[in-house]
């Protein structure tokens, strides 16, 4: 498995970590976790690590999509922490067009991300 899912036990974030291949297997056990997780808590903040990405199996392309365009208020923020370049690129595309604000942090920096995750509130407040 190329991905690994948890959930934080005090506030509304949860983890994903790939290292590898993302296969349908994965989206298969994360999406359902992932949906009640949202379910519970009604909108989430997301850290998505990605230390090595060596693509994705072709079917988990519609997963993605049919998640993405169901969940899209459901994610208020997002970290991307990698040290992949055109995923950096990717991220600042993406909080250019998506409802989530997102923000790309290297490997490094993992707990800067828990932290920008965590406090999310406290800094608009």
């Amino acid at each position: 498995m190329a991905c690994i899912y948890t959930e934080d036990k005090t506030a509304p974030i949860a983890e994903i970590k790939v290292i590898g291949r993302v296969t349908e297997h994965d989206m298969d056990e994360i999406i359902p976790k992932l949906e009640a997780f949202i379910g519970r808590h009604g909108t989430i903040r997301l850290i998505e690590i990605i230390e090595r990405f060596d693509g994705f199996d072709p079917t988990t392309i519609l997963d993605g999509m049919k998640f993405d365009a169901k969940h899209m208020t459901d994610i208020t923020h997002a970290a991307i922490v990698t040290d992949i370049p055109w995923l950096g690129f990717m991220t600042n595309v993406a909080d250019v067009f998506m409802p989530i604000v997102v923000r790309k942090f290297d490997v490094d920096a993992l707990e800067d991300a828990r932290a920008w995750v965590r406090n999310v509130d406290k800094a608009a407040a």
